[in-house]
């Protein structure tokens, strides 16, 4: 069903969870209309944890939803596939006594928060494999698949989607990475939308709402993860859905807009 405002729906939920990428921003910006869907939430009184599939930790996500300009009291918090992973690994290190090396796989340069995370620089020498995110377009699928032949560690995706926004559009991003490893033999766990955990995790930011609504830009995250979980479904035809036809995709959201918009 198409709607043009979330205020014509709104009353129907008690809480919603919202996607941050190619929703509220691209990364760089706020896209206009965003801010005040997130005031009109708050003046409603219906609680928003943001849910987003970043290999960066919570605390980073924040910073930079609050650097745009985001009020900190118009959402709980961010909940991050990155964080769900970064638990796991140290729920893994307090029973063994003994932390994985890791290869890590992102961008150069970039703070995933991974701190305690002993790392090489050799994904031959590694106890496991991170793909946290991607260098793309500076580095190709064929480099990360020559850079990954005949590595046999086992792997985390803690960002599993498959594009991502960039400055020269959308790019190939960890999912598409971690999925190529899989094609090669490689064994990988994924975190994140549109697994259960997160969303397990997320419904526990919203103060026990019983009508959620999920919002997102991704049919194969977005909507498949909350209808999966339950939950009520919005697609927004921005970010990695830009151009498409919202009557068309699959699976199938509840309601779909061209924008977000209050």
């Amino acid at each position: 069903m198409r709607v043009d405002r979330l205020s014509s729906i709104a009353a129907q939920f008690d809480g919603v969870l919202l996607d941050q990428f190619g929703v509220l921003h691209d990364g760089r910006a706020l896209y206009p209309g965003a801010l005040e869907v997130l005031e009109g939430l708050k003046a409603a009184d219906t609680p928003v944890a943001i849910l987003t599939n970043s290999g960066k930790r919570t605390a980073a996500n924040r910073e930079r939803l609050l650097a745009m300009g985001i009020p900190r009291d118009t959402f709980t918090d961010v909940v991050t596939s990155g964080e769900l992973a970064y638990h796991a690994l140290m729920v893994g290190f307090e029973t063994t006594g003994r932390a994985p090396y890791a290869f890590i796989v992102g961008t150069p340069g970039e703070d995933y928060g991974f701190d305690l995370v002993p790392t090489v620089d050799d994904p031959r020498e590694a106890d496991v494999l991170l793909f946290l995110g991607s260098d793309a377009p500076r580095t190709s699928l064929d480099a990360y698949r020559a850079r990954l032949a005949g590595v046999r560690a086992p792997a985390i995706c803690c960002n599993p989607d498959r594009w991502r926004i960039t400055r020269e559009g959308l790019q190939p991003g960890a999912g598409a990475i971690a999925e190529l490893y899989e094609q090669m033999g490689g064994q990988v766990t994924w975190v994140g939308k549109p697994y259960p955990e997160i969303y397990l995790n997320a419904c526990s930011e919203l103060g026990g709402a019983a009508r959620v609504l999920c919002i997102g830009d991704s049919a194969e995250h977005d909507v498949a993860g909350g209808r999966a979980a339950g939950l009520a479904t919005m697609l927004v035809m921005t970010g990695v859905s830009a151009g498409l036809d919202g009557e068309r995709v699959e699976p199938r959201p509840d309601y779909w807009m061209e924008r977000l918009r209050w």
